[in-house]
């Protein structure tokens, strides 16, 4: 009991504890007189009694309200009433408190030894509200519905939207529809009974803009059951020019440069016959010969596809080329593998890999689709950045920064494969995918790290800039002005927090460059119901499971010790010392 005693004014303790001593010593002082007499020292003792109570009368002593220790249960939606039986079975004076979100979650206890929450969870910005309690957080089933999924949110014109995901606990009969912006069906899928089931739909990307698509849920009669949004924002088309340089002619590059002519890349194809003979091809493009490398005949094209064989036999002086165009003018160089290719040493490859006994693999965009690899896996290194990864999270393809520019390669092997085997689709988005994200693109004042366009009505949406500006202004349409907080370590990164009041497409603007934008799409909380209650689980589940392996002292409600009894043991050691020098005159 004595150690939960605490001073409301502890503040005051070196101030008071000067003056109690100061005092007690003028006392001293006084009675010195009374020296070597039993008198004095009964005076001076009373006289510190009576001195330490009024201190402690000043300091306002407080004690812990402890009330009953009790069990507490959170009820969030969702929750399970045949764990809430339990819970009462166990524990037969636990209370139950509805959780309301950006509500005080305890109003009538002040302690409790354990508070269970049921259900989704509680909301992360009230995870302040619990952190003076020992938290067990019992998670309830996965909800039924769409739990994951995953897309490009930002695609090119005449590109395949593809939108993946994970269904749980699907009811059979029940289809996914994949609606346009009319509302028109493009692509279904029929529901099978069983705990998960992934799903892949599809559809192509025809004109250039912001467009809302909807995933809806139908059941086995065609009733609707659910609708909600897939932002997605569709983009011109720019064209590269590529450089394909092979040391033969081979099938993967026949089916590669048909496609980015398709696509509408500026092409030149120079394949090796004999030796110093060499086959030119033009797509897109006039007829302009090209020679060994150099800084100028490399500087024009954005992208040089190598085979492995001609990357390791280039020149000395073609290599220092190559590398000055990547370095200084961002060229993107991809690198086409052979089995010899992961064996180079170190210092001439970019890449470090993993040997395994697979060589067969598939992408985690299309986990039924399989692709032929070589047995070897990317070593997942600082500063290696992945474009591909298989179901299992392994990269599969990837680059690595290079100066202004990007080096890239994979472990996937005959690709055009797919082509053959009827998955036109699958090897577009494969390809599309790598392209983009190593060709050149001119450097933009302002890019944004777009990792979603989803936000949600009233509730905060996150945003990330780099710019060379020097201090960035980011305001909304109605001209309310974003504070920013700058990166302690990167200067030109920024980051902001927004919460959005409007439906549908929202848009917030560079003040210093209004062609810097980022639009973004804002619904509410009726939509994504099961992936939003989904991933609050997985934030209690890691926020709780965290705070229960610390210790946690609870900080409780502290109430004044009523000072009478002080002031009566003050009054009365006065009253001696008064009293005392009046009965010894007598």
């Amino acid at each position: 009991m004595i150690e939960d005693i605490t001073f409301l004014h502890s503040n005051w303790i070196a101030y008071i504890a000067i003056g109690a001593i100061v005092l007690w010593l003028v006392f001293v002082w006084k009675e010195g007189f009374h020296f070597r007499k039993r008198k004095f020292w009964i005076n001076i003792t009373v006289a510190l009694f009576a001195i330490i109570s009024l201190a402690i009368i000043a300091l306002k002593p407080a004690v812990p309200i402890l009330g009953k220790k009790t069990k507490v249960v959170i009820l969030t939606n969702g929750y399970n009433t045949k764990q809430l039986d339990s819970l009462k079975r166990a524990h037969k004076r636990i209370q139950t408190f509805p959780y309301k979100a950006n509500q005080p979650i305890f109003e009538n206890i002040h302690t409790s030894d354990t508070v269970f929450v049921l259900g989704n969870g509680v909301a992360p910005f009230d995870f302040w509200q619990l952190e003076n309690h020992k938290v067990d957080y019992i998670k309830s089933d996965v909800p039924s519905g769409v739990v994951r999924f995953r897309y490009d949110h930002s695609r090119v014109v005449g590109e395949q939207l593809q939108f993946g995901g994970w269904y749980n606990n699907p009811t059979k009969g029940n289809r996914l529809i994949l609606e346009g912006p009319g509302g028109n069906g493009l692509d279904s899928i029929s529901l099978e009974s069983g705990k998960k089931q992934s799903f892949q739909l599809a559809t192509h990307l025809k004109s250039v803009g912001n467009y809302t698509f909807s995933l809806v849920e139908t059941d086995s009669l065609g009733k609707l059951l659910s609708k909600d949004p897939i932002p997605i924002k569709v983009l011109d088309r720019e064209g590269l020019k590529i450089l394909i340089v092979n040391g033969f002619p081979t099938f993967e590059t026949k089916y590669l440069k048909n496609y980015l002519a398709e696509m509408g890349h500026e092409v030149l194809v120079k394949s090796r016959i004999t030796r110093g003979k060499y086959k030119f091809e033009y797509f897109n493009t006039d007829r302009i010969p090209i020679g060994a490398f150099s800084e100028k005949n490399l500087q024009p094209f954005d992208l040089v596809i190598l085979d492995a064989t001609t990357a390791k036999n280039l020149g000395r002086g073609a290599r220092t080329a190559l590398k000055n165009a990547i370095k200084q003018y961002g060229l993107g160089l991809f690198i086409q593998p052979d089995e010899d290719f992961f064996r180079y040493r170190k210092d001439e490859v970019a890449f470090d890999f993993v040997k395994e006994k697979s060589t067969e693999t598939s992408l985690g965009t299309t986990p039924k689709t399989k692709i032929a690899k070589y047995a070897f896996l990317f070593k997942d290194q600082f500063q290696l950045q992945a474009i591909h990864k298989n179901g299992k999270g392994d990269i599969v393809s990837a680059y690595k920064h290079l100066g202004k520019g990007k080096v890239s390669t994979t472990v996937l092997q005959s690709t055009y494969e797919l082509l053959l085997n009827g998955k036109t689709t699958e090897y577009q988005q494969l390809w599309s995918e790598i392209i983009s994200s190593i060709g050149k693109k001119e450097s933009a004042k302002v890019s944004w790290d777009e990792h979603s366009i989803l936000g949600i009505k009233d509730q905060q949406y996150e945003f990330t800039l780099r710019t060379a500006i020097p201090e960035p202004e980011v305001t909304t349409e109605e001209g309310y002005r974003i504070a920013l907080r700058s990166d302690m370590d990167i200067s030109n990164l920024w980051t902001g927090t927004t919460y959005p009041k409007k439906l549908g497409w929202n848009r917030i603007s560079v003040a210093q460059d209004t062609t810097a934008v980022l639009d973004y799409f804002v619904t509410d909380t009726t939509t994504w119901k099961a992936k939003s209650s989904y991933d609050n689980m997985l934030r209690n589940r890691r926020h709780f499971g965290r705070s229960s392996i610390k210790n946690t002292k609870q900080t409780l409600p502290l109430a004044p010790i009523n000072p009478i009894g002080f002031y009566i043991f003050f009054l009365l050691c006065t009253g001696y010392l008064w009293l005392v020098p009046k009965l010894g005159k007598e």
